[in-house]
């Protein structure tokens, strides 16, 4: 994109990464083939006919802990993508719990990550959120899915601030919030300023 200040052109480099072909599917096709369509309500239904069940479920972490029987990861379920990635701006059905044998590190599980687990129904677990019991489905990890983190830059030619700001850009295809504290280009006054961005993916960080 060209931006022309009085005789001088600035080459503006938005560089987009376009990925083609084909998207893998994160989880295994055995346990894709052995998943059956079950959702959180119907587990919370009827937890002991649904118990061995092989589901793949997704969401966004709330929280991981860790204790010397087993790890567990509190997760804010939305539905999958073709992809198998969690819809985030989709209505969500519940939370769910993944257990783990294993120690499941929280800088690396963080809060607001997304995940993607193949697992077997365990049955329910309630325990406390604020001031009522909630029961979570819980399912022991046959597999987990890491999404990564996105991050995008965006440039806005309408208007301009300098200070800190709020203001809407486009994360992909979704909208998204960012504050910030910089310049943006607007009738021949141009300057390359910081905002903080996030987005469906979660991981917001600071960016020129």
């Amino acid at each position: 994109m060209k931006i022309r200040l009085g005789k001088q052109t600035l080459l503006m480099g938005l560089i987009p990464v376009l990925l083609s072909g084909c998207v893998t599917y994160p989880i295994a096709k055995n346990l894709q083939d052995q998943a059956k369509p079950l959702t959180l309500s119907q587990v919370v239904a009827d937890p002991g006919a649904c118990q061995g069940t092989i589901v793949i479920w997704g969401g966004r972490i709330i929280k991981v802990d860790n204790d010397v029987n087993r790890s567990a990861i509190y997760v804010l379920e939305f539905p999958l993508e073709g992809s198998g990635e969690p819809q985030v701006l989709a209505n969500t059905s519940g939370r769910f719990i993944a257990s783990s044998k294993g120690f499941l590190d929280p800088e690396v599980y963080k809060a607001g990550r997304l995940i993607t687990v193949a697992g077997a129904v365990a049955g329910l677990e309630s325990e406390p959120v604020q001031k009522t019991e909630y029961a979570y489905p819980v399912l022991d990890i046959k597999q987990i899915h890491l999404w990564p983190v996105e991050r995008r830059y965006y440039y806005n030619p309408d208007e301009y601030w300098y200070g800190y700001y709020p203001g809407w850009y486009w994360w992909g295809w979704y909208p998204a919030w960012g504050w910030g504290w910089g310049w943006y280009y607007h009738g021949g006054y141009w300057g390359g300023g910081y905002h903080y961005q996030g987005g469906p993916r979660g991981g917001g960080g600071w960016h020129h």
